[in-house]
């Protein structure tokens, strides 16, 4: 009966760690399209603040264009832009990036 307590109790405290291990915390950045490389995927972030993140735009990766569906030629320079990312080791894999407003020029 002892036996069967412990290995209960161990379940009950193995099992939301296990869970929690394949899903994926997603982070958001907002801020302004600085370019965007369609050969490499890359796309960089200037926020506020001008610091800028580089952004890696997968094939799984969804565009929303005022809300609606589009591909990675909505990315243009000095849209806004917020972008829901993972981290894959070093690279920010974006998961959804909402650009909205129309491109400005520098």
């Amino acid at each position: 009966m002892k036996k069967l307590l412990i290995l209960a109790c161990a379940l009950v405290f193995a099992t939301p760690t296990f869970a929690a291990q394949g899903k994926q915390i997603t982070a958001n950045y907002m801020g302004v399209v600085e370019k965007y490389d369609a050969a490499t995927k890359t796309l960089t972030v200037r926020r506020k603040d001008n610091k800028q993140g580089d952004f890696v735009v997968a094939d799984t990766s969804e565009v929303l264009d005022n809300k609606t569906k589009a591909d990675a030629s909505a990315l243009t320079v000095g849209r806004k832009i917020d972008v829901e990312f993972v981290m894959d080791g070093a690279k920010k894999i974006v998961v959804k990036a909402k650009v909205s407003g129309a491109a400005t020029t520098k």
